[in-house]
Formats: C-alpha cells, structure tokens, sequence
C-alpha cells in the first residue's frame, strides 16, 4: 500500500509534493490523475506527466521506484446529493471550483480518504484557500457557529488532506533550488488553455502564475496579455469602488 495518494496533474504544487514525498519524506505515492475529455489542457498535462517521470527516472532513479503507476481514472461518476449540497453552501461563500465537488465525488465513490489535494498558500481573505484555512483545516470547533458552518462544508473537503497549504509558490521555488529539484519544476503545467503548447497568459491558473511572481513560467508576449488582463480588472473594479 502507497504511503500517499496524490492528486497530481503534472502542475506545479502537485510536483512539489511528489518530489517531496520520494525525496525527503522517502516515501511510496500513488499519483491519481482524473481524465477530463473536456479539459483543453488535457493533452499537454499528460505529456507533461510523461516528462516528469523520465526526469525523475534519469535524475532520481532510486526515489522514482517509489513511484506507483499513474492512476488515471476516467468514469461516469454516481452523485452524492450531500456533497452537490455542501458545494452550493460553499459557492455562497467563496468562489469554488467545480473540480473540488467532482473530486470529492469521485473521492465517495471509490470510499476514498485523507487524498492529497496540493492547495498553496493564500492569503488573499476572499481566497478558497483561506476559507479553507478558517473554516476547515484551523477551525475553532468550540463555537457553534463554526461548528455548523464546518458541517456543512465537510462532505466536500472530509476528503482530502492539505500538505503544502502553508507554502508559497515562490517558497517551493526556493526549496526546489536548495535541492536542485528546479530542472524538473520547470517541466510542469498550469495553462488551462495552451495555444500551440504555450502558456495562453489570459486564462485563471496564469493571472494567479504573474500574480504570485511567477510570470516568467510564461512566453513573454502571452504575459503581457496577462498584465493587460489584471490592470483592467483592476480599472473596472476601482470604477466601481468610485
């Protein structure tokens, strides 16, 4: 049995978590990927995948035999009503991903726990990731608020584990540079919707790539549209403030 079951979609924290459960933790991982035919990025994280395990290989031989076969799930998923609840009551609150309540879902039907799901640090206070922060992971269960509030929201996040929520994305670029790991960070994938196997520079994962000072994972010319992008949500959300 693997010590870890990982989410992992060849992005960045998701690496970081592999490389750090078979090179410093020393540790087995079963890597689970969840196909999405719908996905544009689909093709690219799976190559990318492909890339990283041979780096490992070539770079890691031992630590890659830590490494279980990829699980690439794809199947019709059977509908747990309390989590399509709980995802609502969420969505109310914070923006959520629609990933979140289909992992979980795919999480119930297979009677799955305690799945790694590599969030990093956020401290943005209308982040999912601070939400999670204080209505999940450090909830003050001592209030009857808080409690209920954690009951409704725990049929989708009972699921998973949090292990580099208190990292940055710069932090693991640091770590990865300490321990040489930077070579097979820079392999990884984060654009929702490549162009011609580039980072689009536009789409949600590459605005939240430049604003955490990691802009220059992106083709110059695809960055500036990306810089465009947030001055003018920055300029229609101050026109609104006014």
């Amino acid at each position: 049995m693997p010590n870890h079951n990982l989410l992992w979609t060849s992005g960045w924290d998701s690496t970081f978590r592999l490389l750090q459960i078979i090179l410093v933790e020393k540790e087995t991982v079963q890597p689970i990927y969840i196909i999405d035919k719908t996905r544009r990025s689909l093709k690219v994280e799976m190559e990318g995948i492909k890339k990283i395990l041979e780096k490992i290989k070539e770079l890691h031989p031992e630590a890659y035999e830590r490494i279980l076969p990829v699980w690439y799930a794809e199947e019709d998923l059977t509908i747990n009503k309390e989590i399509e609840e709980s995802s609502k009551y969420i969505n109310s609150l914070v923006r959520l991903g629609p990933q979140y309540s289909w992992l979980a879902q795919f999480c119930d039907n297979h009677n799955l726990s305690n799945i790694e799901i590599s969030n990093d640090k956020n401290l943005r206070t209308d982040s999912l990731t601070y939400f999670l922060m204080t209505n999940f992971i450090k909830a003050d269960l001592n209030n009857p608020l808080n409690q209920e509030k954690y009951n409704k929201i725990a049929p989708v996040f009972k699921h998973f584990s949090f292990p580099v929520v208190t990292l940055s994305k710069r932090d693991m670029l640091d770590i990865a540079i300490k321990n040489n790991w930077e070579n097979i960070m820079y392999l990884t994938w984060f654009c929702h919707k490549p162009r011609k196997n580039k980072a689009c520079g536009k789409c949600t994962p590459c605005i939240n790539v430049i604003k955490k000072q990691m802009g220059f994972r992106i083709p110059v010319v695809n960055r500036m549209k990306g810089y465009f992008k947030i001055y003018l949500s920055r300029k229609k959300s101050n026109r609104k403030l006014n």
